[in-house]
């Protein structure tokens, strides 16, 4: 991964600023030790911030133990970290050296560094790129990789460097045109960040025609999908024709973005479509969930909040892309950490038993898998409480049940499945366990406030009043 490369003092600058992005008081001394740095260099770090992104600055305060920014409303973090990376010699170098650039003197006189120093960042260079691209037969950088050294382009041009260079060329204005029509058909409405991407994306795309090492198996998987149809019918309707290698790479990094639709029902409906794709291309999936559940002792299997993060973990690992993206920075409490442990053990056992051995994962991409499924782990197991139905006959008890279920989370709450016709039926256990009870209102003598009457006449408001009445009662005890 890029960061570890990357000037130290520049990475924290970044990772402190997606922290104070949230526009809460920090403690100076929580950051020191999750960034496992001293007290004083946090505190000289924020006032480099302070002075870095002075004209993104609302107001801020920096006092003996703690700190506080305000940013602009319409100023994402996105572009405030894209600041800070500017400032890295060694990513400005990184790009020189991909373009073929690799003069010491021109890059010490345009940078404004000794000669020294450009010659340790290009040795690092050249490091990181053995580590991205591997090696050829000659023992030198692969620069053959094509797939890979796309990823790497984007990965340095996500944290703008050599941007100002494209701004001008027309291929990369009909490549963000391309973008933007490509989130009208699939009805997202893309981030900065994101749009950004996905231009740069298409630009590499109809700008380097190279074949791509895709795997037939991956572009066949990838075909049968809304995505790449979608991708390529966006370029037939701007004349160009590209090959299903060039689609298979823009399908793979738009998968990769956040689907921002205008309905949430959208995002339901695209969980379950790429969760059915997911699950019949890759079975060991299932395995790993199975693996989470028995870690934690819960029930996680079909559940949106766990599944969709863990789905695009997986997918951006087995496709080798995550170590080129640009993630967000993520810290745990002390008290998470056991968490984070586990799931790190979990995740990297499953790696070792379905991968090769060339695949990655850093800590970073873990920890923000952790923070994504870090609210659901932390509930642990909780068992579902039953409703009792008690109604006059087999009619009533199927219009009451079916009404009932549609106001009720399957994961919190089951009916029982005895049919009871009378009060006195309901075996004593139910009156002395957690449980609610409702009841056809024609079999109570009297209502009862631990009893929730129902009738057929009075279902609308008889159904809202359970519903509040139940959300009350969880919304207590928790």
């Amino acid at each position: 991964m890029i960061d570890n490369f990357i000037e130290k003092d520049i990475i924290r600058r970044v990772k402190i600023t997606y922290v104070l992005y949230e526009c809460r008081p920090v403690k100076i001394g929580e950051l020191a030790e999750n960034m496992n740095a001293s007290f004083n260099t946090i505190k000289k770090d924020c006032q480099k911030i302070a002075s870095k992104l002075e004209d993104d600055i609302v107001s801020y305060s920096i006092s003996r133990s703690e700190l506080s920014f305000h940013f602009k409303q319409d100023t994402s973090c996105y572009e405030l970290v894209r600041k800070l990376y500017a400032d890295s010699p060694f990513l400005k170098v990184c790009y020189r050296y991909l373009l073929g650039k690799n003069n010491y003197t021109a890059i010490s006189e345009e940078e404004f560094i000794s000669v020294t120093k450009v010659f340790n960042l290009k040795k690092k260079a050249e490091r990181y790129f053995i580590q991205s691209l591997g090696t050829n037969s000659k023992g030198k950088v692969n620069f053959e990789n094509h797939l890979k050294l796309r990823y790497l382009f984007l990965t340095i041009w996500m944290r703008g460097i050599g941007t100002s260079e494209l701004n001008n060329q027309p291929l990369f204005l009909k490549s963000e045109q391309i973008a933007h029509d490509l989130g009208e058909l699939l009805k997202n409405r893309f981030s900065k960040k994101s749009l950004l991407y996905l231009q740069y994306a298409i630009f590499l795309s109809i700008n380097k025609k190279e074949t791509l090492a895709i795997d037939d198996e991956t572009i066949m998987f990838l075909k049968t999908g809304i995505i790449f149809n979608s991708i390529k019918t966006c370029f037939l309707q701007h004349d160009l024709d590209i090959d299903d290698g060039n689609i298979a790479f823009i399908s793979l990094i738009y998968k990769n973005l956040p689907y921002n639709p205008d309905s949430y029902r959208l995002i339901e409906v695209d969980y379950q479509y790429y969760r059915n794709r997911l699950l019949k291309s890759y079975p060991s999936v299932v395995q790993l969930i199975r693996n989470f559940e028995a870690a934690f002792e819960m029930n996680l299997l079909g559940e949106i909040e766990f599944e969709k993060p863990l789905m695009d973990l997986v997918y951006t690992t087995s496709l080798g892309i995550n170590e080129f993206l640009l993630n967000q920075y993520y810290f745990t409490n002390c008290s998470d950490r056991y968490i984070k442990e586990k799931v790190s053990q979990t995740i990297r056992l499953w790696l070792k038993d379905n991968f090769l051995s060339n695949i990655t994962m850093s800590e970073s991409i873990i920890l923000q898998f952790c923070h994504l499924v870090m609210p659901i782990l932390k509930k642990g197991e909780k068992k579902k409480t039953p409703i009792i139905l008690v109604a006059k006959d087999e009619y009533s008890h199927m219009l009451f049940r079916n009404n009932i279920n549609k106001i009720i989370s399957e994961n919190y709450f089951f009916i029982n499945d005895e049919i009871y016709y009378s009060i006195d039926e309901i075996p004593e256990l139910f009156f002395n366990i957690n449980c609610f009870i409702v009841c056809e209102r024609c079999l109570l003598d009297q209502e009862k406030k631990f009893i929730l009457p129902i009738s057929i006449n009075n279902l609308t408001n008889d159904l809202k009043d359970i519903s509040n009445y139940i959300f009350s009662c969880v919304l207590t005890k928790q």
